[in-house]
């Protein structure tokens, strides 16, 4: 597929050329109205080979061939004109649509071509520069996994020059000012927060499509791979959403505002199926949940005899938990909870890849464990059925919140050294893409 859009990369310039020749001949026979007659001729020449060529280039698209008759017998001063609006209609947005559709027919691109494509896009087709945009947004795309360096850079360059009502108008859904560069200071991560591996870019993402994006964050996102665990991180993260949750507060319900929210009995369900297998290998009725969610796990819980407590790191989300179930939520950092008491479980539903440092969680779970306790995780798995069958296509790639990735075996790996073995694994059907692990706590671990 790409040799097809490169041979069309390398063509268009020639037709261009021939457009260029013929407008040249109009001008002539304008200025020297002798000369129109021979100009004319030379003019429709230059017109068959054209519009023969289009209908072999562009045999999806509809244009209307230049008039004959009129052109015959229009008068020497109108021949720019007339071959201009010829030019314009006829050529140059045939063309230009069927090098758009092309190209989003390709799935990945590799790095030579897309840099020879950025190049004549920019350099040759006769565009306004917001359809140069567009078309660069979408090739960014389609390299993201062959060359993602090259394809971040270019995404960035892209929304470097937009302007906020360009924005607006292409993404209208984005929370926040306007983007930005440097609006929000970004932390760059220049080494692996999971094991302290040098890392290499591995996929881009354009961020800035989903529907939960806030403008906090960069609209293009770059994953780099630790060349040492094997494991995914983002290169840049909002340094102020990094500093969130320092010092952990508890939340009360509110008893004069009554919270509803949607929910599917299947979800519950789902959970109840969770909370039953972790109570086959505990008895312990005290529970930990790490990220409320939607409250869907911590409500099934409480309706099967379970003592909840729950953290969650954003205030707003933690307010209208404690106000839904009526239940004190505390707002903070995982991180930074007392280590007073323990508890017999602890569930962290998508949770892990939200973390700066997702060894210090781990560790952080197994101090507040019980001795024999049960962690129940589930996170993103970056090779994953889901993501194997979807490639560059998987969402997972652009969700803006996400900081970290692992693989199976990469997560299996950390766990055994926090000091957790595997008593299940289970590809969700809450997410797609997710793991599930359910796991306990090692009682020789130091």
């Amino acid at each position: 597929m790409t040799d097809n859009l490169i041979k069309l990369t390398q063509t268009i310039p020639q037709l261009f050329a021939l457009c260029h020749t013929i407008e040249e001949a109009a001008k002539h026979g304008a200025a020297k109205p002798p000369t129109a007659a021979q100009m004319k001729q030379d003019i429709r020449a230059g017109v068959a080979a054209v519009e023969s060529a289009l209908q072999q280039l562009c045999p999806g698209e509809t244009f209307t061939p230049m008039n004959g008759k009129a052109l015959q017998t229009l008068p020497p001063a109108r021949l720019p004109e007339f071959v201009s609006a010829w030019y314009t209609g006829t050529v140059a947005s045939p063309l230009v649509n069927e090098y758009f559709r092309r190209l989003k027919e390709e799935n990945q691109i590799p790095e030579d071509s897309a840099r020879i494509i950025a190049g004549f896009v920019q350099k040759e087709l006769p565009l306004k520069d917001r359809d140069v945009r567009s078309i660069l947004l979408e090739l960014g795309q389609r390299c993201a996994a062959w060359a993602p360096e090259f394809s971040w850079q270019l995404m960035r360059a892209v929304f470097d020059k937009m302007s906020p009502e360009e924005q607006k108008e292409r993404f209208a859904h984005w929370k926040g000012e306007p983007y930005r560069p440097g609006l929000h200071p970004q932390t760059e991560l220049t080494c692996c927060p999971i094991c302290g591996g040098a890392g290499e870019p591995y996929h881009a993402a354009l961020s800035g499509r989903m529907n939960n994006f806030d403008t906090l964050f960069l609209p293009a996102k770059l994953w780099m791979r630790c060349q040492d665990c094997g494991n995914l991180y983002t290169r840049f993260f909002p340094t102020e959403f990094l500093q969130l949750g320092a010092q952990p507060k508890v939340l009360q319900p509110n008893p004069e505002r009554m919270v509803v929210r949607q929910v599917q009995a299947n979800s519950l369900h789902t959970w109840s199926n969770i909370l039953n297998k972790i109570r086959a290998h505990t008895p312990g009725t005290s529970l930990l949940e790490v990220g409320v969610g939607q409250g869907h796990l911590i409500a099934v819980a409480l309706e099967m005899g379970y003592d909840v407590t729950a953290v969650e790191l954003l205030e707003e989300e933690a307010q209208e938990t404690a106000d839904l179930l009526g239940l004190p939520v505390i707002c903070g950092d995982f991180l930074h909870l007392a280590e007073d008491r323990q508890v017999d479980i602890i569930t962290m539903g998508d949770v892990i890849e939200h973390l700066q440092r997702p060894t210090e969680g781990l560790q952080k779970a197994h101090a507040l464990l019980k001795d024999g306790g049960i962690l129940w995780l589930s996170t993103p798995n970056y090779e994953s059925s889901f993501t194997r069958m979807l490639k560059a296509f998987d969402p997972m790639w652009c969700e803006p919140y996400h900081l970290t990735y692992f693989s199976r075996a990469g997560l299996l790996a950390l766990l055994e050294q926090t000091g957790f073995r595997l008593l299940e694994y289970t590809v969700s059907n809450r997410y797609n893409g997710s793991m599930e692990l359910l796991l306990q706590k090692t009682a020789d671990h130091h």
